[in-house]
């Protein structure tokens, strides 16, 4: 999605790093960034101070400020501004701190792919206007009940319909981010669907569980694209990295009105039936069906798709790790309702 004049902050005291970011714009054609860039801390917040930026990109080390206090720093003014930190593979450690607290992405200098650092800055970018559409609707929800309550109900359907739209779309710029599960959620979203009618959960879970599983991931967002996109197992700190995607899910959907509980049932998708799974370690009934059902949907899809780190298992594999896993990992009657679906009744992911 090109804009208009996306004003963009580097804080790099590298010269030569700074004309590589600019060739690399020049290069891709991208004409609408406009860049501001300091060498320093200190100049930097000023500029922070005196202008508004679509995004900042920050090195950690710099003459007057080093590691994650020039983070602390620049966030503490820059306040919403999307952040994505430039680091080297030394400092990977302490990026993913930065993530954790709040940055979006972070890039290693010394292992820079072009289209990768494009795909970061363009991904940033679509989330924060996504984000900002998001805070806009529910804004505009709660002017409208305030103003109308005899037409709440009619007024709170249709802007219903504008959040479910615009995670809709927040769900399809995600799925950009990554090329490797791009259509996942959509997949997940079908089968989860096909799985509850099967089951007997009424129409409004159906839609529900539909758009929870739509969105199920949305929580990667604060996981960098280098671990998504890594081409290997990930070590201890990259894994509880992802493993918080769950509850940063649950933390962007929490305030949403929905009339299904979307933002519980993505706080819960990873969860096991014997308690070993996360974040919160749930067990048995205490976990929603519908999340029981997401867990088994959304465990067959990526099994049956390739990753960067492990060929696809095929269906066959799929169902067999389902069913050897049923009533310990995975709710029994969503597990033989997705053998059935598979076995018996032809059903294909589109």
């Amino acid at each position: 999605m090109k804009r208009e004049n996306t004003k963009i902050l580097i804080i790099e005291d590298n010269p030569s790093s700074v004309d590589l970011y600019q060739k690399i714009f020049k290069i891709a054609g991208r004409t609408e960034f406009a860049i501001t860039w300091s060498d320093n801390l200190v100049k930097a917040l000023e500029y922070e101070k005196n202008n508004i930026f679509d995004l900042i990109l920050l090195d950690l080390n710099l003459p007057d400020s080093r590691g994650f206090d020039t983070f602390t720093k620049v966030k503490e003014q820059a306040h919403d501004t999307p952040m994505i930190i430039l680091t080297g593979s030394e400092d990977e450690t302490l990026a993913i701190r930065t993530v954790s607290k709040g940055a979006q992405d972070y890039i290693t200098k010394n292992q820079l792919e072009c289209n990768m650092f494009l795909r970061a800055i363009d991904y940033t970018l679509e989330r924060s206007l996504i984000q900002k559409k998001l805070q806009n609707s529910k804004n505009d929800l709660e002017v409208k009940v305030n103003e109308r309550t005899s037409e709440l109900q009619v007024e709170k359907k249709k802007l219903q319909r504008i959040l479910i739209e615009t995670i809709d779309a927040f769900a399809f710029a995600l799925e950009k981010r990554d090329p490797y599960t791009a259509g996942h959620q959509r997949r997940v979203a079908q089968l989860s669907s096909a799985i509850a009618e099967l089951v007997g959960l009424s129409e409004e879970q159906i839609k529900g569980l539909y758009l929870a599983s739509l969105v199920h991931d949305t929580g990667k967002i604060s996981v960098p694209i280098d671990i998504l996109v890594k081409p290997a197992w990930l070590n201890k700190h990259e894994m509880n990295l992802v493993r918080l995607h769950p509850e940063t899910g649950y933390v962007i959907l929490k305030d949403i009105e929905f009339s299904w509980p979307i933002a519980k049932i993505v706080f819960q998708h990873h969860e096991n039936i014997n308690g070993s799974g996360y974040p919160q370690g749930l067990s048995g009934d205490v976990i929603l069906l519908e999340a029981k059902i997401l867990r088994v949907s959304d465990t067959f899809e990526a099994m049956i798709s390739h990753r960067p780190y492990r060929p696809a298992i095929g269906i066959d594999g799929a169902l067999k790790e389902l069913s050897e896993n049923r009533g310990i990992f995975y709710e029994p009657v969503a597990v033989d309702a997705c053998v059935e679906l598979f076995t018996k009744k032809n059903f294909k992911l589109k």
